[in-house]
């Protein structure tokens, strides 16, 4: 929805005083309740939800309805409802929306408030549009239709755009081309100015956002029937980016049919026309639309930010201004008038000599800025093609590699040999898995501070498993591996994110190993001091590699740049050090080092760690079970299958059942009994939310643990909802797995944990 500026600032006023004016707000909702109006300050929730503050726009509902409830206030109530469950729709929250909305309309219903039954059925439709569920809508939809026809609102055109997108997502091409086309026809024959607008829209633009609407729909649909047919895609190329971008209003779901839009352009220019350097261009700018979501969500809030300030600005000099006023009135009125009128003319003559140098003066600034900014850019499109041309080749070297020590595996007799060929084909394997780790970390540091996920660890084992890693490595270049680390009591256990700071010291070794080609690598573990509740160690990763010159030491951790003081022909992508620096901020640590040119350098840093407790420390002890446990995998991926069956085999006392179909696995822990399910998020016929959400209907007991490659930051949310007790990253260290694997099998009082392998 639209709101003129001044209105935009009053919104914005009110929601800054909304605490302060409580009462008073109180005593107008039980004024205003016979009236049409939404008395619990809908231009507030209408900003909150804009802004995707959907929390708080909850608790400014949940007061609504308690105060409605209270004074017995129906309208107020049924509005409350109403707002509610459009609110937990935009949250994926559909049944609990379903229940308010339902609410809503039987309140409606005893009112016989036709205009309010409209907008709640319009509710329920988006609601069962973005859940996909097609039988409720289609139960629906018809009455919904009805009534907004009846009462000749715009509503009937907004159910008749959720028509067009239950038919785009359920693939029904033929009815989608037909709605798509009914919709433009009506739109076009119908002047919205006599249409009885239930809400506050600049009617014009919604007709022409929904215009927009629907031929882009129409156009997916021409394509979707024939895409080798060229003139199928006349209609989307008649479409702008820059008005269908206008008509969503560019949230994140838009940037995504913006997406889809670019994406469609691009399956043209590959099937229709055979223009791959044109269809690459669409599939660039259908990632780009990706990812320019998340910047919009950032700038609107720097927007909102600045917008509060001003408004506390503009009121301090507003009130500045009353003071001076009420002294003036004091003096003479002639006095007064003249003064007014001369120091007006004084003003506009130095407001107009202002904004005439000031114009000038900014002239002259953009064109400086302009000048630079090109320059830069032309710079950064450099640096970016340097990037990406240093990425394929670091990635296609080692999986060259893997490829071709496999086949040599499978054509090779000699045992030693091949034992060759497999450490080899561990070794592209783990600088693969840290290459892609290392890319997709730099992403995620680059816009949030990595939190930790302490566990009671031993630090020489973490160093022994770095050193394991990077041993096949070392060993193809002929270098020796050397560790020290300080003697500590056998019992005492640290508090350490182990993935985080392996991936430190992993980073490092392998830099070492990189540019070094005879000595040895060092890795030395020093204790600093120690009191009773923190540690502080010092660790130290040697090479006797080319060395560092001291000029080259401000760009040595900068992503990228530190690839410019090597040679063309090095290796590495240049992310390693830039990792370690950016980690180390989390570890509240810096680092630092030596070098010498030609001779070797030394990297060093400290860190100070928190001593577990007793307590903390038996937590890490597996449980054995008391008795044979049975495990359940399911996942569509054979290879997934056949390695956690192996893993699960190798734990005494466990034995395992596959299975690669989520419906299959909803039968079988109905007609099994099985202590533990092992499940895998992305399925084709069903994903993992699905299948646990169906297996929680019928055992609410039975620990079920997500096994996945995905971020599990970014599915926490979505697992804890869905019934999943625990989620486990792929790829994890065996030990690890085991570990949370033995600690179902005591008692099965868990809480849901929304763990990955990285909290081990």
């Amino acid at each position: 929805m639209c709101f003129p500026k001044s209105n935009a600032v009053i919104v914005l006023f009110a929601f800054l005083f909304f605490n302060w004016h409580y009462i008073n707000a109180q005593e107008k909702l039980v004024a205003n309740d016979n009236t049409a109006a939404c008395t619990f300050d809908s231009y507030k929730l209408d900003l909150l939800v804009k802004n995707d503050s959907l929390y708080k726009a909850t608790i400014l509902l949940n007061d609504a309805i308690s105060f409605s409830k209270k004074y017995n206030l129906k309208t107020t109530l049924a509005k409350s409802y109403n707002a509610l469950g459009n609110v937990l729709t935009k949250m994926s929250n559909f049944k609990k929306a379903e229940s308010y909305l339902e609410k809503s309309l039987h309140i409606y219903d005893s009112l016989n408030n036709k205009k309010g039954q409209d907008l709640v059925l319009s509710g329920l439709i988006n609601s069962y549009t973005q859940e996909k569920n097609y039988t409720k809508f289609d139960s629906i939809y018809p009455k919904a239709q009805l009534l907004s026809k009846s009462l000749n609102s715009e509503i009937y055109f907004i159910n008749l755009e959720n028509k067009v997108k239950r038919d785009y997502y359920n693939f029904n091409n033929k009815s989608l081309l037909e709605m798509s086309n009914m919709g433009l026809e009506l739109l076009n024959n119908t002047d919205f100015s006599t249409l009885n607008i239930s809400k506050e829209y600049h009617t014009e633009n919604l007709k022409q956002n929904l215009i927009q609407s629907f031929k882009y729909y129409n156009a997916l649909a021409q394509i979707k029937i024939d895409q080798t047919n060229p003139k199928n895609y006349n209609l989307l190329f008649s479409l702008s980016d820059e008005k269908l971008k206008a008509a969503l209003n560019t949230d994140i779901n838009s940037y995504r049919k913006l997406a889809t839009f670019n994406y469609y352009k691009y399956l043209y220019y590959t099937y229709a026309k055979k223009d791959l350097d044109s269809a690459n261009k669409y599939i660039l700018k259908s990632d780009n639309y990706k990812y320019d979501a998340l910047a919009n969500i950032e700038n609107k809030n720097n927007r909102n930010g600045d917008l509060v300030y001003k408004i506390i600005d503009a009121e301090q000099k507003l009130n500045l201004t009353k003071e001076i006023q009420k002294k003036e009135a004091k003096n003479s009125q002639t006095f007064l008038i003249s003064t007014i009128i001369v120091s007006t003319l004084l003003l506009i003559t130095l407001t107009i000599f202002y904004f005439y140098f000031k114009a000038k003066r900014n002239i002259l600034l953009i064109n400086d800025a302009l000048k630079a900014s090109n320059s830069k850019l032309i710079a950064i499109d450099k640096d970016r093609l340097e990037f990406f041309s240093i990425l394929s080749h670091e990635l296609r070297t080692p999986i060259y590699g893997i490829s071709g020590l496999a086949t040599l595996i499978d054509q090779e007799s000699d045992d030693t040999k091949k034992q060759s060929y497999l450490d080899s084909l561990i070794s592209s394997s783990n600088y693969l898995s840290i290459l892609i780790d290392n890319i997709l970390q730099a992403n995620r540091l680059k816009f949030e501070k990595k939190n930790l996920r302490l566990k009671p660890g031993k630090m020489a084992k973490i160093v022994n498993h770095v050193m394991s890693t990077v041993a096949v490595a070392a060993k193809n270049k002929g270098l020796e591996l050397k560790v020290h680390i300080d003697k500590s009591d056998d019992q005492e256990f640290i508090l350490v994110d182990k993935v985080a700071f392996s991936q430190i010291l992993i980073n490092l070794a392998y830099n070492a190993i990189r540019y070094t080609k005879t000595g040895s690598i060092t890795i030395n573990v020093f204790e600093k001091k120690r009191d009773t509740k923190n540690i502080t160690l010092r660790f130290e990763v040697k090479d006797t590699g080319i060395g560092i010159k001291e000029e080259h030491r401000s760009i040595v951790f900068s992503a990228f740049e530190n690839k410019t003081f090597l040679n063309k022909n090095s290796s590495g992508s240049g992310l390693g050090l830039y990792i370690v620096k950016t980690l180390l901020k989390s570890h509240d640590s810096d680092i630092d080092f030596v070098s010498t040119p030609n001779e070797g350098t030394c990297f060093f840093f400290e860190i100070t760690f928190t001593l577990a407790t007793n307590e903390e420390s038996q937590g890490i002890i597996s449980v054995k079970p008391h008795r044979d446990m049975r495990i359940l995998v399911v996942d569509d991926n054979k290879i997934n299958l056949l390695i956690t069956k192996k893993n699960i085999e190798k734990i005494e006392g466990y034995s395992c059942q596959t299975i690669s179909n989520g419906k299959e696995a909803i039968s079988l822990v109905k007609a099994k009994d099985f202590d533990l399910v092992l499940m895998d998020i992305n399925m084709p016929d069903m994903d993992g939310y699905d299948v646990t959400k169906h297996i929680r209907m019928f055992n609410t007991t039975i620990p079920i643990l997500a096994l996945t490659a995905l971020n599990s930051n970014e599915i926490s949310l979505r697992a804890e909802a869905s019934g999943i007790d625990q989620i486990i990253t792929k790829p994890y260290i065996f030990e690890d797995f085991k570990a949370i694997i033995t600690s179902y099998s005591g008692s099965n009082d868990n809480y849901c944990k929304i763990i990955d392998a990285e909290a081990i």
